[in-house]
């Protein structure tokens, strides 16, 4: 059985959404593991809103990404907007 992880990625703003990604955000917060895409979106968002995370204005954005470890260590990632 598969599972999604809940990452929070802050990215610069100079940086295209696309390319917003673990490898290229300024920091990565590893949120809670979860069953399905729906509840990755819905507690990604909780998860974001109980957090201290704020990037600054103008200079950051926020993104929720939720990664997809299958049984055959398949990779794959959904974005949240």
């Amino acid at each position: 059985m598969g599972f999604f992880t809940i990452l929070i990625l802050v990215c610069s703003v100079a940086l295209d959404h696309a390319a917003c990604q673990p490898d290229t955000a300024i920091d990565v917060v590893h949120g809670p593991q979860v069953a399905s895409e729906i509840e990755c979106g819905k507690i990604g968002q909780t998860t974001l809103a109980s957090t201290a995370l704020a990037p600054r204005p103008g200079m950051e954005y926020v993104k929720i990404v939720c990664t997809y470890s299958g049984a055959l260590n398949a990779h794959k990632t959904a974005e949240i907007d």
